[in-house]
Order: structure tokens, then C-alpha cells, then sequence
């Protein structure tokens, strides 16, 4: 069953087509084993050559929560082989249907694991932020709950990184204002305490996560922390921005 389940999965990521949730044949799929059947999907990805180069933290709000039966955060994995720079073309072809986060991400500098992490002791473990922006994929068909969600890796698909990396010496991520462009039109802007009050919460959370399931985050890990505005959808042709008032920008464009 758990095989056949995986291979379902599977066959969304790697078929780039959309496939039905989980809980239309498994209606009793609890957050549990739904994080099992992430991490055997995990698994079967790195048998195929992949490499994990970080996770990221998904549903950061209250309404996002609730909407999916939820009651905290989700986490996801992250593959080296979605890993853009600022300014790359992205091809539009490996997704299934496109979304657009703005996030900020950090980078590990010390291994780091609940539980009992805290934000200041996450601060301390970090070489810094970037800019960045999760390019999630809406691979699931008809209405999916929040385990769908986990047990699909949280819509993971690439992610495109700014440089430089920044460190926090001084600086209260949670007053971080961006502006999000598509196409050299302002979209949005927000701050940074839109994720959790301040990312480093995000951040602490995630090693928790980890922690419950026997792991952490290792030194040249990347966290991507949440969305910080709306979810764009853009198509081939198009292009989007975000410049933070302290961490820069980050920018990419679909063929």
C-alpha cells in the first residue's frame, strides 16, 4: 500500500501531471503518516540522483491552517536540482501549474535540531538571509487537505536565490519591507513579520519539525520560511521582482 501510494506521488513530480490527493483513497491519513510517505518519497527521489539542500516551511498562517485542517506549519524538502540564481530563466515546463512566494531564506552555518529551539538560538546558527522566491507546484487535483499537502512535499519544486547572503548583525527581519513586481508592475508590498511575527520563528519551528522526526538542519542547508505576500501565477514570457529594503533582490523570468 505505502509502495503504490509513493508511486502515485511519484508520478506528479516526475509525469508533471496533476494527480488526485491522497485522502480520496486514503480518507484516514493522519499528519504522521503523512510525513512517513514524504520522507519515502524523499527517498525515492535521492535513488533517482537527487540531492535534499534544505527544506521549506509552508502554511505560516492561521487562515492557511485552518483551511486545510490543520493546527501548525508544514515542512517540506528541498532538491538541488530546483536550486536557481537571481536572473536565471526558469523553463515553465517543469511545473504542473506555477505559483510564485516570495520568501526570506536562510543559510545554515551550524547543524541545528529540536527540540527547544528557539529564535534567538536559530539566529546564532545562521550565516544569513536572501532574498528569495519558492516556485511551488500545484501538482494535486480537486480540493486536497493539509496531509495531501505534507505528504506531497508541500508543492516543492524550485527556488530561485538572491545574493548577497546578509548577516543579521543588526537587523530586525520582521521590519523587512519588500515590494513584489511582475512584469515591472508593483503587485504587493508587505514585511517580513507577515511569516510567524519575524522568520527566525519560522526558522525555530522548522528545526523542531525536524527534531520530532529524528532530524535537523546540517551547515550549507537553505530554509526557505514562508510566504511574505500573495501567490503569483505567471506565465512563459513573464518576469517578477522582489527588492527587500536591507537583503536586496531577487528576480527570474519563465520561457
Amino acid at each position: 500500500m505505502t509502495a503504490s501510494l509513493v508511486e502515485h506521488l511519484l508520478k506528479g513530480r516526475l509525469g508533471r501531471e496533476a494527480v488526485s490527493p491522497l485522502t480520496e483513497s486514503s480518507p484516514d491519513l493522519t499528519i504522521e503518516r503523512a510525513y512517513a510517505l514524504q520522507r519515502e518519497l524523499e527517498q525515492a527521489m535521492t535513488r533517482r540522483g537527487e540531492r535534499v539542500v534544505g527544506f521549506k516551511v509552508g502554511f505560516t498562517t492561521a487562515a492557511l491552517q485552518e483551511r486545510h485542517g490543520l493546527t501548525e506549519p508544514v515542512l517540506g524538502f528541498l532538491l538541488g536540482s530546483g536550486v536557481f540564481a537571481g536572473g536565471d530563466a526558469v523553463p515553465i515546463a517543469r511545473f504542473v501549474a506555477l505559483g510564485v512566494e516570495v520568501e526570506v531564506a536562510f543559510l545554515i552555518k551550524s547543524d541545528l535540531a529540536g527540540p527547544g529551539v528557539t529564535p534567538a538560538a536559530a539566529r546564532l546558527a545562521v550565516e544569513g538571509a536572501m532574498p528569495s522566491f519558492e516556485l511551488i507546484d500545484f501538482r494535486l487535483s480537486g480540493t486536497p487537505r493539509g496531509v495531501d499537502v505534507i505528504a506531497d512535499g508541500v508543492y516543492t519544486n524550485a527556488v530561485v536565490l538572491g545574493r548577497p547572503v546578509t548577516p543579521l548583525a543588526g537587523l530586525d527581519l520582521a521590519l523587512e519591507g519588500v515590494v513584489f513586481e511582475q512584469d515591472g508592475l508593483m503587485v504587493a508590498t508587505q514585511t517580513a513579520a507577515e511569516v510567524m511575527g519575524d522568520p527566525l520563528v519560522s526558522l525555530a519551528w522548522a528545526a523542531n519539525c525536524l527534531g520530532r522526526q529524528g532530524r535537523g538542519l546540517r551547515r550549507g542547508d537553505v530554509v526557505l520560511t514562508g510566504s511574505i505576500s500573495k501567490v503569483l501565477r505567471p506565465g512563459a514570457g513573464q518576469a517578477v521582482r522582489a527588492s527587500f529594503t536591507r537583503l536586496g533582490s531577487v528576480s527570474c523570468r519563465f520561457v
